[in-house]
């Protein structure tokens, strides 16, 4: 899980939400859960295509001493997300945060308390930055400086 997260398609997003959420998984038991979910019924072949492929990608580890193999996920959940919303926001935002932000504060759906932990987490940040921010001078004179 060290190395770079591969890149993840929406259909293979859902087989590995499945996984985060159910573990390790034989390719019929994500083809279920998928059925669960979305109410249409995915041919095993393709389920079992986009697995094998995501153990290609390295998004999935697979267990092929026994029969059927059980694929188990081999990144983690966060770190497909924060690349998916990466790709979101330098797709739909030019990468301007602020603005996502600001649409999501505007048009969406935000209950009273989703908007006080959001404050938080912005309070939490801006409180991280200052502590740094002596640091990030301190480190920036020094680079400047001539032996």
């Amino acid at each position: 899980m060290g190395k770079s997260t591969p890149h993840v398609t929406a259909a293979e997003l859902r087989i590995l939400k499945v996984m985060w959420k159910e573990g390790p998984q034989t390719v019929r038991q994500v083809k279920d859960a998928l059925t669960a979910i979305e109410g249409d019924e995915p041919a095993y072949t393709t389920v079992m295509t986009m697995m094998k492929s995501l153990a290609d990608k390295g998004a999935l580890a697979v267990d092929n001493s026994r029969q059927p193999f059980v694929y188990s996920p081999a990144v983690r959940r966060d770190q497909v997300m924060g690349q998916r919303v990466a790709q979101f926001l330098q797709n739909v935002f030019d990468g301007r945060a602020e603005d996502l932000v600001m649409h999501l504060a505007e048009k969406a759906d935000l209950s009273a308390a989703d908007l006080k932990r959001i404050e938080r987490k912005i309070a939490e940040r801006e409180k991280a930055d200052l502590a740094s921010a002596p640091n990030r001078k301190k480190a920036t004179r020094s680079k400047g400086k001539k032996p």
